[in-house]
């Protein structure tokens, strides 16, 4: 029993953490995929598609564990995960586009870093850099 009682007490604390990373994980992806098709669906700008970006991304994942509010514990200007926005065009002239009706496209990319409750032997000490990537287009105005 003396033996055995260490193997399941590590086997309940990897479970818990690997269920902790997934569920963050698929939270961060989602955030990040629901960020790109607001900013393609309604910025217009630059500047604007920034913060579009950062504030779904923030909400969406604020019951994350790494999640850090901005100043003033505000979570639309959150720190954590970081927010870039790779790639933002709109245009009129690219195949099946109009004048009336362009084509905008983004990418999205972010980051959060997990940490797990426990360290573990033969993986990586202190915190993972969880990363994540979407690429929206849609033709506004239809």
């Amino acid at each position: 029993m003396a033996l055995v009682v260490p193997f399941l007490l590590a086997f309940v604390g990897g479970a818990t953490d690997m269920a902790r990373a997934y569920s963050a994980w698929m939270t961060l992806q989602a955030a990040t995929r629901n960020a790109a098709e607001y900013v393609a669906t309604n910025s217009i700008s630059v500047a604007a598609a920034t913060n579009d970006a950062r504030r779904i991304v923030c909400e969406e994942t604020q019951t994350v564990p790494g999640f850090t509010p901005g100043v003033g514990g505000v979570v639309d200007t959150c720190t954590a995960p970081t927010t870039f926005v790779a790639a933002y065009t709109v245009s009129s002239v690219a195949v099946g586009a109009t004048g009336a009706h362009p084509i905008a496209t983004t990418h999205i990319r972010c980051t959060l870093n997990f940490s797990t409750l426990l360290p573990y032997p033969f993986l990586p000490q202190g915190t993972w850099t969880m990363t994540a990537d979407s690429t929206y287009a849609v033709i506004r105005g239809r």
